[in-house]
């Protein structure tokens, strides 16, 4: 009596659910006589299991047999004997547990540093490349040994195998520390598959090339799991660095899209868990366009959950690495830890474990009186312990509407679940905000859990709006006595003769738009007047967002539009803001600023256009005014 096919020695079989802890195998193979087949199964202590001597499972006939194993309860080490007549089968040990598919590139397939290496367990197995239940040790992947062509030119050689395993320099991967703590949670033995390969995009794991079989990784991935005779868990897949060019990022959610609907088919698992590593840093040399791929990558793995059913996203963005670009030896056990959270909550419901943290809102910039600035609140949900960091919190990123970086801000406090960013001006409309932008941020905030913020962005701060330019360039008067209060005053004709006026370009100033004069005025009192004209090209209806840090005010075609006299430091772009509607054709603006007894430096003075529709200020395809002087 021969067993061929449906259990193997050192096997974790997959149980049905963790409710019922008990697995199912069906056995076939040969037979020299016929009759019934009776199986006993005996437990570490080589007493059979309860109901489990002698039990009848199948038949022989015609030289084969089948069996179906059902009910086993989980745990192991198990020692099956089948019996038919007189002939056994022996399967020395198996395990009955969970079992998880190790799929994707280099960062599953493990290229920390040894040294970071998980210990083995006795209750952890691997089903390798070469297809064959072993100890789960490191490294759990060997290409070499693979028989598919998808992952070698030449099969190695058993003894090979050893040899690459114990001279590995590398190949620490998530997969060990991920079994590890599922172990510790849920109690039961825990099965990998290994399935990845480094280096490998999208279109190598296409699920079109199944039929290529082992010619392909998506084919030689479903044999792997067949070879098995059993479901899976769940998936963990750590994919996506070799899809981040400019042409393959866009694709990446619909190919991901294809590929878990593919898997889910293929493998008669309609509900399948799929859980996904978000890419984490590379260093080398990378255009602005090649990052600006990178992360949106990124953002396309953050918001598979939302496209996706019984799928989860792990972000890794803070985690060490062992080189340019794969996590090293001492981010693995935390990443492992990650995985399992995720995985005990999507795949075995645990109400203990919440999503990881993500993204709720980003508020509106504004003046906070504690620390007088401008402060920026971005929100997240499913936060557990509130947001901490090592050190200095770090990771966020201004971003312009073209895609560069803005250094504008300079600190970031962190408020439970609120990350408050501290900015050194408003941002303007357009600015973006990222976490994790670019290709080599320096990211560590995570909540109580250790769960990292994920990368995302860039996402828009506050209402997309038709904010024109800065008005910079001005004919401005000198320091004039304030004869009368200013909102008694009469705009002096800044082009009459003797006007001692001067025309003055501020494009320059530290601060975008700022009409910068506080090393002229510092020290004295008075006011400052400034003239400018404004040619509108059609009709429009107007905001002026205006700014300053001393009583202001502003005359549009010679008449009074807005006056504040209690302006003072600091001096806030579009702090102060007014509706006009103004005819096609040219207009003049007038600004006076009373020094403030030397405390005043200048103001700002845009316009927002109120009058276009949303798809106009996405294209940004609207008229706008000139400026002249």
């Amino acid at each position: 009596m021969q067993l061929l096919h449906g259990l193997a020695t050192g096997q974790v079989l997959q149980r049905v659910s963790s409710k019922n802890n008990t697995a199912s195998a069906l056995l076939s193979g040969t037979a020299a006589t016929e009759g019934p087949v009776t199986a006993t199964l005996r437990g570490p202590g080589k007493k059979p299991l309860r109901g489990w001597n002698g039990k009848a499972v199948g038949q022989a006939r015609r030289g084969t047999f089948k069996a179906l194993l059902q009910g086993v309860p989980s745990g192991g080490p198990y020692r099956l004997e089948l019996r038919s007549g007189k002939q056994t089968a022996v399967v020395p040990s198996f395990f009955v547990g969970d079992v998880w598919l190790l799929a994707g590139q280099s960062n599953m397939e493990g290229c920390g540093h040894r040294s970071g290496a998980a210990k083995p367990h006795p209750l952890i197995r691997a089903f390798s490349l070469r297809r064959e239940w072993r100890a789960a040790s490191e490294p759990l992947h060997i290409l070499a040994e693979s028989p598919d062509s998808c992952h070698t030119a030449r099969t190695c050689s058993p003894e090979e195998s050893e040899a690459l395993r114990r001279t590995a320099v590398k190949g620490t991967g998530p997969g060990l520390h991920f079994a590890r703590e599922m172990l510790r949670r849920t109690g039961v033995p825990q099965g990998l598959i290994c399935t990845a390969h480094g280096g490998t995009s999208m279109t190598q794991w296409d699920p079109a090339k199944k039929t290529e079989g082992g010619a392909s990784l998506y084919g030689s991935m479903l044999l792997s799991v067949r070879a098995t005779g059993q479901p899976v868990a769940g998936v963990l897949w750590y994919q996506g660095e070799s899809d981040t060019g400019i042409a393959d990022a866009p694709l990446y959610r619909d190919r991901m899209r294809r590929l878990v609907s593919a898997s889910r088919k293929d493998l008669k698992q309609a509900g399948l868990p799929w859980i996904v590593v978000q890419i984490g840093r590379v260093f080398g040399s990378r255009s602005a366009a090649e990052s600006a791929a990178w992360n949106q990558v990124q953002e396309e793995q953050r918001l598979l959950p939302g496209h996706i059913a019984r799928l989860e996203t792990v972000a890794i963005i803070d985690l060490p690495l062992d080189d340019h670009i794969h996590i090293g030896a001492a981010g693995h056990p935390r990443l492992g830890v990650r995985l399992a959270r995720a995985a005990d909550r999507l795949v075995h419901g645990s109400r203990g474990e919440a999503r990881p943290p993500r993204p709720k809102s980003i508020g509106e910039p504004y003046f906070d009186k504690s620390s007088a600035g401008i402060v920026l609140d971005v929100t997240f949900d499913d936060v557990v312990g509130g947001l901490r960091s090592h050190g200095e919190p770090q990771g966020f990123a201004l971003v312009h509407p073209e895609g560069q970086k803005i250094d504008d801000l300079f600190k970031v406090t962190l408020h439970g679940a609120t990350a408050r960013l501290h900015l050194r001006t408003t941002p303007l409309s357009g600015t973006a905000l990222s976490y994790g932008h670019g290709v080599t941020p320096v990211c560590n905030i995570t909540d109580g859990r250790d769960l990292s913020l994920p990368v995302f962005g860039p996402l828009p701060i506050g209402k997309p709006c038709a904010d024109l330019p800065f008005v910079v360039r001005w004919k401005k008067s000198p320091v004039l006595p304030a004869s009368v209060p200013l909102d008694k005053v009469t705009p002096p004709d800044l082009d009459a003769p003797g006007s001692e006026a001067v025309i003055q370009e501020y494009a320059d100033s530290l601060l975008e738009g700022f009409i910068d004069e506080h090393l002229v005025w510092q020290g004295k009192s008075g006011q400052a007047h400034f003239a400018a004209k404004i040619d509108l090209p059609e009709p429009m209806r107007l905001a002026a967002l205006m700014g300053y840090d001393g009583p202001f005010r502003l005359w549009i075609d010679g008449k009074p539009f807005f006056t504040d006299l209690q302006g003072t430091n600091p001096c806030i772009p579009d702090e102060s803001r007014k509706a006009v509607r103004l005819d096609r054709g040219p207009h003049t603006l007038h600004v006076a600023l009373d020094l403030n007894n030397g405390r005043a430096w200048g103001f700002f003075l845009r316009f927002r256009r109120l009058d276009v529709t949303p798809a106009q200020i996405r294209s940004k395809d609207y008229p706008k005014p000139l400026y002249s002087v």
